[in-house]
């Protein structure tokens, strides 16, 4: 008996090992094609449902598709109701994972899946550079082994509990007692797979009757739900809500499902023809998680309005795509901060543009921003609150890369990564250029002398032009050339600070400008050509795959 369940124990353990090494492996495979192919298939309702159910049944993960999701949603890349479809299709999607594993696992000799799975993943394992695709592969085929042996113990180990104790004296429990169980097995192991798999192995040893089982499955969808929430814990407002809209959808999945159990059981042993019990459990979950998809699609607009109505906006983090924590996929990790270090760009492009009064139009920053962007500019109308951020953003950038550092293991993401930070430190001090010269701006914007308000009207034109060249380049139309577009623009910012200079000793002498006042006009010409170098140079790591060169 003792060693029965010692034995089930242990194979609940192993399964959850194999799915995390699945997981881990599956992580680091995710590359930039499945990340853009999330991103670029979730504009609508129906696409996003059906990405999340074939990623899902593709990777074998709904929890990789989901917190991708969550990472995305927060970052703004989806929108909270094309997230929740694609949370739905997961939904779905990861029953067919189940479906492997109940007839797999069960309809044939394990012994003659794990052992090749075994020798094939162990030695590639060993072969294989640790960092390498093949290695991840091999992992990857070492955590399905893992799974396969775990269910072998877990046959086991239930066959002989059942035949040294009769497990059935628990049949007089409701079946809500058994929702309850395999809502906090889930949530305890945080694997509705996991979940499924003691049902299915209970089930297959005759521990359990079919319709405790269901009872089982049924609490594991709210369960898994709570992944979620943990995941979301701590960050911004758009996490919470994806976070707290999957507990209301799998909330009612349950709900539903339980009230339905027995018209549904009939609806898959008669309508459907499953009389195998591990399939037709397997049957179950997916008609639930099939008619849930159905059922709430419709309504995930509605959903999405009342919870960004109810949610104020608490987030005070400067940065726009960053949270507290590091993302655990390098990739996404990475991408993220790409995101941030191009939106600091454009911050420090609007504020130097503010700086002498410059419409954003002009310089058609509206093609450059997002929505998201856009709303997180327009809360800061003055150039003091615009450089605050910028340092606040700065400081959250260097936190986060510094976390950053640790999750890559890839000496080219490393350096990409060093590069863009570099990226920050010049556009911070192109702003702080623009901050330091704006009492000396003002100055020529309040003075009587028409020679000193002229002088106004020439940094603003020499700064328009510089600007709306350096936002031609952030659009990123024609990469194929933008070394020498930098290199170019260098040239001509060092051209035209000697333009200015030349300028303002035209204007000096006694009975035109003081010495006080061209000695201002020579500090703000040097400050703009300090700035604007800084801000070449910025683009050029940012932009540029090995750096900025002699840009």
């Amino acid at each position: 008996m003792a060693g029965g369940i010692w034995m089930a124990f242990g194979g609940i353990g192993l399964f959850m090992a194999g799915i995390w090494l699945m997981e881990a492996s599956l992580g680091r495979l995710a590359g930039r094609r499945f990340k853009l192919l999330l991103r670029r298939n979730t504009s609508n309702d129906l696409r996003a449902f059906l990405t999340g159910l074939v990623t899902t049944a593709v990777l074998q993960s709904s929890s990789i598709v989901s917190l991708l999701t969550l990472s995305f949603t927060g970052s703004g890349l989806i929108r909270l109701r094309n997230a929740l479809a694609v949370i739905l299709g997961a939904n779905v999607g990861t029953t067919l994972a189940n479906g492997v594993i109940a007839t797999l696992g069960f309809g044939y000799d394990i012994e003659a899946l794990w052992l090749p799975l075994l020798g094939i993943s162990g030695i590639g394992v060993f072969l294989f550079e640790e960092r390498s695709v093949k290695a991840d592969l091999s992992r990857f085929l070492l955590g399905l082994t893992f799974l396969f042996i775990a269910l072998g113990f877990m046959k086991q180990g239930m066959g002989a509990s059942v035949n040294a104790f009769d497990l059935r004296m628990a049949d007089g429990f409701p079946s809500a007692a058994y929702v309850v169980i395999g809502f906090g097995i889930t949530f305890l192991i945080q694997s509705s797979n996991a979940t499924m798999a003691i049902a299915l192995s209970a089930l297959h040893a005759g521990a359990i009757p079919f319709e405790t089982a269901v009872a089982v499955v049924i609490g594991s969808e709210l369960g898994t739900a709570l992944k979620l929430v943990l995941a979301s814990a701590g960050h911004g407002k758009e996490k919470r809500r994806v976070a707290i809209a999957n507990i209301i959808l799998n909330g009612a999945t349950t709900l539903i499902a339980y009230i339905w159990m027995y018209p549904l059981i009939g609806v898959v042993h008669d309508a459907m023809g499953m009389k195998d019990p591990l399939q037709a459990l397997v049957a179950f979950q997916f008609l639930i998680n099939l008619a849930s998809a159905l059922l709430f699609l419709p309504f995930l607009g509605l959903l999405s309005r009342r919870l960004e109505r109810s949610f104020s906006d608490t987030d005070r983090r400067a940065s726009l795509y960053l949270d507290e924590r590091v993302p655990s996929l390098p990739g996404l990790a990475l991408e993220i901060f790409r995101l941030e270090v191009f939106f600091f760009l454009k911050r420090v492009l609007a504020h130097n543009a503010e700086a002498f009064r410059i419409d954003g139009k002009s310089l058609d920053l509206s093609g450059l921003l997002t929505g998201k962007e856009e709303a997180k500019l327009s809360g800061r109308d003055r150039l003091h609150d615009r450089y605050t951020e910028l340092k606040r953003a700065q400081g959250e950038m260097m936190e986060y890369y510094v976390r950053l550092q640790e999750r890559l293991g890839n000496p080219a993401d490393l350096a990409r990564a060093g590069r863009w930070m570099q990226a920050v430190q010049e556009a911070m001090h192109a702003a702080k250029g623009f901050k330091d010269i704006h009492a000396d701006r003002e100055e020529l914007l309040q003075s009587g002398n028409d020679l000193k308000f002229s002088q106004f009207d020439h940094f603003s034109t020499a700064v328009r032009d510089s600007l709306a060249r350096i936002a031609e380049l952030l659009q990123g139309v024609d990469t194929t050339d933008t070394q020498e577009r930098l290199e170019a623009l260098q040239q001509d910012n060092r051209a035209q600070y000697q333009r200015m200079l030349e300028g303002i000793y035209r204007v000096t002498g006694p009975d035109r400008l003081p010495e006080k006042d061209v000695s201002t006009l020579q500090n703000m010409n040097r400050e703009i050509f300090s700035a604007h170098r800084a801000m070449v140079q910025a683009l050029g790591d940012f932009l540029l795959p090995e750096g900025p060169g002699n840009a």
